[in-house]
C-alpha cells in the first residue's frame, strides 16, 4: 500500500528520502529524548523503509 492521502505516517526503523528540496532541522521532543523533523518538497517526493521496526524484548 502506498500512503497518498494528508496523514498518512510511515514507520521503521531506517526510511531513506528522496526529494529535492529541504527544509529543517527543527528540534522536536519524543518522551524524554530529543528529535529532529524536517519538511521535504519537491515533486515527487519519495520515502522508503528499508529497516524493519522491531521491538526487542528482554
Amino acid at each position: 500500500m502506498m500512503g497518498k492521502e494528508t496523514g498518512d505516517r510511515i514507520v521503521g526503523e531506517q526510511i531513506v528520502c528522496e526529494c529535492r528540496k529541504i527544509k529543517g532541522p527543527v528540534l522536536t521532543r519524543k518522551g524524554a529524548h530529543r528529535a529532529q523533523r524536517y519538511a521535504l518538497y519537491g515533486f515527487p517526493t519519495e520515502a522508503i523503509i528499508t529497516k524493519k521496526w522491531r521491538i526487542k524484548r528482554a
